[in-house]
């Protein structure tokens, strides 16, 4: 597999599941398990703002951390903002490559200021996986 050749548009689902900032954490968890995803994207506020991400765990960490179990916590209270985004053209060896150095494990694919997808470590593995099979 030639990864400087392959380009996050090949790899990214382009379903990426979004929620609002004042959801409940309640509420994201069941989206998250309802729609069989490990990450949501909050949307930006306005134009100028960045996108959010919240995964399974900055949920796990927010609910053993948070004395009452998360019951009052929001989305905005555990998300990270900014999420770092990449571009559908950015080849898979940089976009690892920026994976690693930033320490995270999904990425928001973006058009501009548009959501088009999002890409994770998993959506990688799985390339390589078939490609060794």
């Amino acid at each position: 597999m030639d990864v400087n050749r392959i380009r996050v548009k090949d790899l990214m689902k382009a379903d990426a599941k979004t929620v609002h900032k004042d959801v409940t954490l309640l509420t994201a968890i069941k989206m998250m398990r309802d729609f069989g995803v490990s990450s949501l994207i909050i949307e930006p506020e306005s134009d100028g703002d960045a996108f959010g991400i919240i995964t399974r765990k900055d949920v796990v960490e927010a609910i053993v951390m948070d004395p009452a179990g998360g019951t009052s916590l929001l989305v905005n209270d555990v998300m990270t903002k900014p999420a770092i985004t990449v571009n559908s053209g950015l080849s898979i060896s940089n976009c690892h490559q920026m994976m690693r150095m930033v320490g995270v494990r999904r990425l928001p694919v973006v058009d501009g200021s548009k959501l088009i997808g999002i890409l994770s470590n998993a959506n990688i593995f799985a390339k390589l996986v078939e490609d060794i099979s």
